[in-house]
Parts: structure tokens; sequence; C-alpha cells
């Protein structure tokens, strides 16, 4: 990955002022206006290996000055008035070229700064990360700026900030997608002239100076908002429109790329249907969960809850209503059970409750209560008849009832499925769920 660390040295600066010196002497012994190049040609690539941008100036500054104290040192004769006119040449010859000298390291700059946010985006596996790399690269792309990036939330169609520097700005937490002329037109839109053409609506007191906002689109959408601002009275005036154009473009293919994997996360750990986490997450979950307490020497509780009459609600009333019913019954078990439970849908009428760092009694209790939550939604549902659903469940904990997630599991499951076939509406205590060596022969 690219580092961008600027560490201050001491020693470019300390030749500088030696060979200034010593110039400034040689000018003295032959003042014929060739000392001040020779300075310059002898001081730029000092500048330039520091890799600071105001030594560069200095060495200019440098020139210039002593060029000014030459002619004020200088006795008034027609001959060193010309050499001294020779200088004055030099003098700008020198601050051309800083200038050219300035744009090209800037390029290389930001350049290199376009580069490390890309490989930062690349690194990142969330849309957090993300947002805090572009807000520790962003005031370094736009030192004269304040920059913001903004996100489109479906389906109201609001605008809400995501990133901003160099500080949040609490004047604006959200506006309307029509308040901003780019998200409009899906072009960018940018305002040099604050007395000219028509602002957006979303500009926060006290106004800038000037602004740019660009579009970020994904697959032909608007998905988010771009923004630099320019402070009024701040130099230098003018908005690098390429540069933003370029960090956008960028922030707009990580932002799409990180969205869609985490689309693709949520459809491999979650049940479409009522948005809990299915059975491979759960899976997963159980064995790390059962490690964690293996080291601590906690116990972790298993509830597999199996729903009955899932099957006449689907056949009388079509598969709509039964989906409608798994949603709710997923939100019920959810709001009942702790912060560190794992709710998820293990089986077509199945749902299974982990709970981490649990006790015999206290899984108990929560199936009980689960149980109890589940009857109280069957009575309220009016789609069947009183005694169409029952609710059978099967308990298991580690380690009584294994050494391992999965046998713990096995061991609620078969609990659950003995109590469905006694009749259903029970609740029973697995048994050992670890395999037993199968005879041979």
């Amino acid at each position: 990955m690219t580092v961008l660390t600027e560490q201050p040295c001491l020693w470019p600066r300390v030749a500088m002022v030696v060979i200034a010196t010593g110039i400034l002497l040689l000018d003295q012994v032959t003042p014929s206006g060739v000392a001040i190049p020779l300075l310059y040609a002898a001081l730029v690539p000092i500048a330039l290996w520091s890799h600071h941008d105001s030594d560069l100036l200095l060495a200019a500054i440098t020139c210039t000055g002593l060029t000014g104290l030459g002619f004020a040192l200088s006795p008034p004769d027609p001959a060193m008035r010309v050499a001294l006119a020779n200088r004055a040449i030099a003098v700008m010859a020198i601050w051309a070229v800083t200038g050219l000298a300035l744009r090209r390291r800037r390029r290389e700059k930001t350049g290199e700064l376009l580069t490390h946010l890309d490989e930062l985006l690349q690194a990142c596996l969330t849309t957090e990360e993300a947002c805090e790399a572009i807000r520790r690269v962003g005031p370094r792309l736009f030192p004269a700026e304040l920059g913001s990036l903004w996100a489109i939330r479906q389906p109201h169609k609001t605008v809400e900030p995501i990133a901003q520097w160099p500080t949040a700005n609490p004047g604006v937490r959200e506006f309307a997608t029509t308040a901003c002329y780019a998200l409009r037109s899906s072009r960018t839109y940018f305002v040099e002239d604050m007395q000219v053409g028509p602002l957006c609506n979303h500009l926060a007191t006290p106004m800038p100076a000037s602004y740019l906002c660009i579009p970020l689109i994904t697959r032909g959408e608007a998905t988010g908002l771009f923004h630099l601002s320019h402070p009024a009275g701040r130099f230098p005036a003018k908005i690098d429109q390429k540069l933003a154009a370029a960090a956008a473009a960028r922030i707009a293919l990580a932002m799409a790329n990180l969205r869609l994997r985490e689309e693709l996360y949520t459809l491999s750990v979650r049940d479409l249907i009522t948005g809990l986490f299915n059975r491979r997450y759960m899976e997963e979950s159980l064995e790390r969960e059962v490690h964690r307490a293996a080291r601590h020497q906690r116990k972790v509780g298993v509830i597999v809850l199996d729903l009955d009459g899932l099957q006449y609600l689907n056949q009388r009333f079509g598969r709509e209503s039964g989906d409608a019913w798994l949603r709710e019954a997923g939100r019920t078990l959810q709001q009942a059970v702790r912060g560190s439970d794992i709710v998820s849908r293990s089986g077509a009428e199945a749902f299974t409750i982990i709970m981490p760092d649990t006790t015999s009694a206290g899984t108990l209790q929560r199936a009980d209560q689960l149980r109890a939550g589940l009857k109280e939604l069957m009575a309220q549902h009016q789609a069947a008849p009183s005694g169409a659903f029952h609710c059978s469940l099967g308990l298991s904990l580690f380690p009584d009832h294994g050494s391992s997630g999965q046998a713990v599991l096995r061991a609620a499951e078969a609990a659950s499925k003995r109590a469905k076939s006694g009749g259903g509406d029970r609740m029973l205590i697995g048994e050992s769920g670890e395999e037993r060596p199968r005879p041979i022969g």
C-alpha cells in the first residue's frame, strides 16, 4: 500500500542557507549577474529532495531577496545596472520555473493521494470503513475546501451525510433529492459565482464562495452525492473540478462494490421471508459460541421451536398468508430474546435460538416465555380456527448434551421432533446428541 507520510527534514533547509550565503559572497566578488541562476540551480534540487512545497517557494524567495540586496549594495554604475537587469530577468524566469515545478508536484501528489484512496477503499470491508478512509484522505486532496459525502436513502428519497471533513456540519442533517440540482439532472453542478445562477437548497450557512456537487451514479441510478464547498475568503478560490470528478468516480465505484458485497452477504446469511439469520449462519455461530464457552467454562443453550399450522395456512389462504404469519412469529421471537442471543429460521416451520452464557434454568425460562409469546400471537391470528396452531419446543445445553455445536443442535432438534410427534404444544429437553458408533456387518 502506498505510504504518504511526509516527515519534516532539517538538512535540506540547512544546506539551502549555506549555499545561499556562499553565493551571496560570490556575487559580491563577481557581480556579473550569474550568481543568481547558479544559486537557483543549486537550491532547486535540494528543495525538490525535501518534498515540501514551502522549500521550493523558499528557494525562489531567497533568490528574489538576494537580487534586491545586490541592487541595494551595488554602486550606481551603468555596467552594474546591466548586471542587475540580468539578475531581474533571471528572477522572473526562476518564478516561472517555480510555478511549473509546483504544479507538477501538485499533480504527482494528487495522483499519489488518489492511488492511496483507491488502495484504502479496496481494502475496506464495510461502508463505515470506507467513509472513515474518505474522511482521512479528503482533507489532503482538497485542503482548501470543505467536503462531504451523502447517501440517498430509499424509498423516501432523502439524502443523509455519511462522511464530512474537516468537521461535521451541524447545520444540515438531511434534505430531499429535489433540493440539489446535480441530483435532479444527474450531472455535475458547479457554482463559481454565488451571485449568478440558481443555488441548491441544501447549502449550509454561512454561504460558501463557490461549491461543487457531483452525483454518484451506480448502474444508471444516483445513489449518493459528493459535495465540495469553498469558504469565503480562503485561498485559492477555485475548486479543482477534474480532481473532484476523479475522486468522485473512485468513491462511487467503491461504494457500489461495497453495497453489492453487503447485499450478497446479507442474502447468504439471512432468510428472505423473515429477515432472520438462516441455518448456515446459525450453525457457524453455534460452533463459535461453543468454542468460546469451552474456553471460559460457560454454557450455551439451544432452543429449537417447531410450528404447527403453517401448512394449513398455505393450503387454505395461500403462501402469502403463511409467509406473513412467519414474519410475525420471527418478530415476536426476536423481541423476546436478549441482544446477545441469535434467532434464526432453521427450517420450513422451525426456528432455532442460540443463547450464549446461560444456565439450564435460564434456558427453560426463556423457552417458556417464547412459547407463551407465540401462543398469544396464535390466539390473535384470525386466519385459522382455534386449536389449528401448535408450538413444539426442544431444548439442549452445551456441554450437558454434547461436546460440539452439531451434537447439541441434534439433541434439541430430536427433542422438538418428539414433542411434535407426541401431539405438539409441548416442551421437551433433549438427550445427548453425540454420534454413537454403528455396528459393522
